[in-house]
């Protein structure tokens, strides 16, 4: 499925005149989860890495503990249904969405999602009543990154980064292991739905989270905050600044945070011991 599309646009100068050109624009369209035939959730999301995303998802909002509960697996959509017709999908279909089921053993906390609940790009599907749902101290890994590998992942998150290059409209979030080699870099127009689509990866591929490393382009808000504390990832690296309540849960969490880290210098604000200078 196409991720990007091309735009008609006037381009105007300020020392005067304009000038009509084509301008490459990250798609955004609708993605249908549904758990044991039930609908969860609708998410706005760039197309890509879809049954990551709703992997990602479920356990990031612990509809899910781990993919030991998951029995099948299943993406489908319009564009899907035309392939195996052999018909070519019409542009209307960037904005039918797409729906992946899963079958999972004794999911939980549905009844947070009503059947018609969309998520909308800039938001994330956390809610108030979750912020009490971990452990104080949960997060227990004894981890430590050198300050040298903090500092290096910002270009690195931007190297996997070919839609943000290409339209400038794209979060990322990506999954680095201690020595900063990136195991899994994905995009999209919302930033959590990034990194759900990283953490998705992870567990589809049996990456365990414990002792790995999250960098974000975007700020570190307490659904960020939570998403890393429910997957056990001890440091969250961003570009961008971190909410109060972000850092609030994360210090009683035990998550490593750290923010404006654009190469040349990082805030750390909690639980610092875990990157050594």
């Amino acid at each position: 499925m196409e991720c990007m599309i091309s735009w008609r646009i006037t381009r105007f100068f300020r020392q005067g005149g304009s000038e009509e050109s084509d301008d490459r624009v990250a798609v955004e369209s609708p993605l249908e989860i549904i758990v044991n035939d039930m609908p969860l959730v609708a998410l706005m999301r760039l197309p890509g890495m879809d049954k990551e995303l709703a992997v990602g998802f479920c356990l990031t909002e612990r509809i899910i503990d781990g993919m030991e509960q998951v029995k099948l697996l299943r993406h489908c959509g319009q564009r899907e249904a035309a392939a195996g017709r052999g018909e070519e999908a019409g542009e209307d279909e960037l904005d039918r969405g797409n729906v992946v089921e899963l079958e999972v053993d004794n999911p939980r906390g549905r009844e947070r999602f009503a059947p018609a609940y969309v998520v909308r790009t800039g938001c994330g599907g956390a809610d108030l009543s979750a912020l009490e749902d971990f452990d104080e101290g949960c997060v227990a890994s004894r981890l430590q990154v050198p300050l040298r590998v903090v500092l290096e992942l910002g270009e690195k998150l931007a190297a996997g980064q070919e839609v943000f290059r290409a339209t400038g409209g794209t979060h990322g979030a990506g999954i680095f292991d201690a020595r900063g080699v990136a195991l899994v870099v994905a995009e999209d127009v919302g930033r959590h739905n990034a990194l759900d689509k990283a953490v998705g990866w992870c567990a589809l591929h049996g990456v365990t989270l414990e002792d790995k490393l999250l960098m974000l382009s975007g700020r570190v808000s307490y659904e960020m905050s939570l998403k890393a504390v429910r997957v056990g990832t001890p440091v969250v690296v961003s570009l961008a600044a971190p909410t109060s309540l972000g850092l609030r849960v994360a210090e009683r969490a035990g998550l490593t945070v750290v923010g404006f880290c654009d190469g040349r210098r990082c805030n750390v604000y909690t639980h610092g011991w875990r990157i050594v200078p």
